[in-house]
């Protein structure tokens, strides 16, 4: 129970796609599309975090009339994005998801290097898997 309290207990942690700065957006448009996610990160050749692409940043370069067959994540991703370790509190990724409107956060280990995905669903996931379903556990 415990564990469930912490992101390790509740992130994605290898079967997440991420795609290189130099990643065509057509490739993850696509790629979007038949993995049914919703956004990516963009990590370097150590897997340190550099950005996120989302469908939103996709349709929003598409509206400014990008051709996304000739642009790169680089060109659209959003930099910095919201990162947590991997001893965050579920209760403060939650205030984050919330606060910030977002739909998930990436989890960093100490040197920055990306670990796994806390998504909304995520959460709902560790609140059904608990016995006794639904509670809350943070």
């Amino acid at each position: 129970m415990e564990l469930f309290k912490k992101a390790v207990g509740i992130m994605t942690k290898n079967n997440f796609i991420t795609a290189t700065p130099k990643s065509k957006v057509s490739d993850i448009a696509l790629t979007m599309i038949s993995g049914e996610v919703s956004g990516i990160p963009v990590v370097d050749k150590d897997k340190k975090v550099m950005g996120i692409v989302t469908e939103f940043d996709i349709i929003r370069a598409v509206k400014q009339g990008k051709d996304i067959k000739n642009i790169t994540t680089e060109d659209i991703m959003t930099k910095n994005p919201i990162t947590v370790n991997e001893d965050t509190p579920v209760s403060d990724i939650t205030n984050i998801l919330e606060t910030k409107n977002i739909i998930r956060v990436l989890v960093v280990d100490k040197s920055g290097k990306l670990v796994g995905i806390v998504s909304r669903r995520d959460i709902l996931k560790g609140v059904t898997e608990i016995e006794g379903a639904p509670q809350i556990w943070w």
